[in-house]
């Protein structure tokens, strides 16, 4: 009697593999392929119960959290957003050819971006309006650099990797995917509240291209691992997630990405309201006309030369100042930039470090934040305040 080599179980298929995946597939008969993708298949399959109860429990700690300027709530909600399991679904679908996981998955997947959003929108109203400098919540999220790129790119192959060997990495992938692909969809809602619709649909299309490259990014991994489109329908399916991509790469283009939520040509007409603090200046510089020419004529020419350098040079920058864009205002990491660092809300008040800038027209300035980090705004949408 011969003993076999390979450990077999009851259903005399070979047990899972848990690495080496690649090599195990190339060795396994049809058979065995079949039984290790219908593994696969149930691992990642959807619950209606259970997948309705995570999204109810993270729009409940996401809107708290993000409402009343909660982050650990937040991150509570962020964490049970339960995501992985559609977007792995929606990648392994051209692997097995089924059009029915694919349509499951993308359900599912525009069910939780529809609810987010939704639930961004609601923490909007529900915000408490308190003078805070530190506004729109994840706000880094929205960041289109290379390392976030790059980031994105790193987990979406490792998670895919991870959910074959069925290891716990796969958690750690999900939050992260979580946090760049789906709060994007909550800070949209938050922004339709505030702004309006224009930088909601910026925001929209970053993150529909972040879902999308991660799911065409997790089809690729696959297929180096031996799992690669099956059929005619597989590849179809594949064409249909690669048609997605271009078009989210469409939407982004011409630096669509972070529109600012200022609008020039709406709040000018707020800003009009300062000239009436000017007014009440006109007359200080009226007062004090007497008192300097009897000094002038008394003292030496050398004396007030000195004492009046020093003077000016505080009076163009006021050390502190007010917000009075009422939808809040973007600090960015370079004056006229994308990169966003902070939000500041409605009449919050900022700290001015004397730092001055004009591009096309507009003046910005650099600012303080609560942490210490310095950013630029636009004057336009800020007060400056007597010290």
């Amino acid at each position: 009697m011969s003993i076999p080599g390979t450990e077999f179980k009851p259903d005399r298929f070979r047990t899972q593999p848990q690495r080496h995946i690649r090599a195990y597939l190339a060795e396994a008969s049809e058979q065995e392929t079949l039984g290790f993708l219908e593994v696969l298949r149930q691992r990642v399959a959807i619950k209606a119960l259970s997948f309705v109860l995570q999204i109810a429990l993270s729009l409940l700690f996401l809107i708290l959290g993000m409402a009343y300027e909660l982050p650990l709530v937040a991150i509570l909600g962020i964490l049970l957003i339960p995501a992985y399991k559609a977007l792995l679904s929606l990648a392994l679908s051209p692997g097995i050819s089924s059009f029915r996981t694919m349509a499951g998955a993308l359900v599912a997947i525009t069910v939780m971006a529809v609810a987010i959003f939704g639930g961004g929108f609601l923490a909007h109203e529900l915000f408490s309006q308190k003078v805070s400098a530190n506004g729109l919540p994840f706000a880094f999220v929205l960041n289109a650099d290379w390392i976030e790129w790059l980031v994105l790119a790193l987990v979406a192959v490792l998670t895919a990797v991870w959910f074959t060997t069925n290891t716990t990495l796969v958690r750690v992938g999900a939050v992260v995917l979580n946090i760049l692909c789906f709060v994007p969809f909550a800070l949209a809602g938050w922004q339709l509240g505030r702004v309006g619709i224009q930088p909601a649909l910026a925001t929209l299309a970053l993150a529909f291209l972040r879902l999308t490259l991660t799911a065409v990014l997790m089809v690729i991994s696959l297929w180096v691992l031996r799992i690669k489109p099956k059929g005619s329908n597989g590849w179809l399916i594949f064409a249909i997630l690669l048609v997605l991509l271009g078009v989210a790469v469409y939407l982004n283009l011409g630096d669509k990405i972070l529109a600012p939520i200022e609008e020039p040509e709406v709040y000018q007409e707020i800003v009009v309201t300062p000239a009436q603090t000017t007014e009440a200046e006109t007359p200080i510089p009226a007062s004090p006309t007497p008192s300097p020419t009897a000094t002038r004529q008394l003292e030496p020419s050398p004396t007030p030369r000195p004492t009046n350098t020093p003077e000016p040079s505080p009076t163009p920058f006021a050390q502190k100042a007010r917000v009075i864009s009422d939808t809040g205002l973007f600090c960015r990491a370079e004056a006229g930039g994308t990169k966003v660092v902070t939000v500041f809300d409605y009449r919050a008040i900022v700290e001015l470090t004397g730092g001055e800038t004009k591009i096309n027209t507009r003046t910005w300035v650099e600012v303080l934040t609560d942490s210490g980090a310095t950013c630029w705004v636009d004057s336009t949408f800020i007060e400056r305040l007597d010290p």
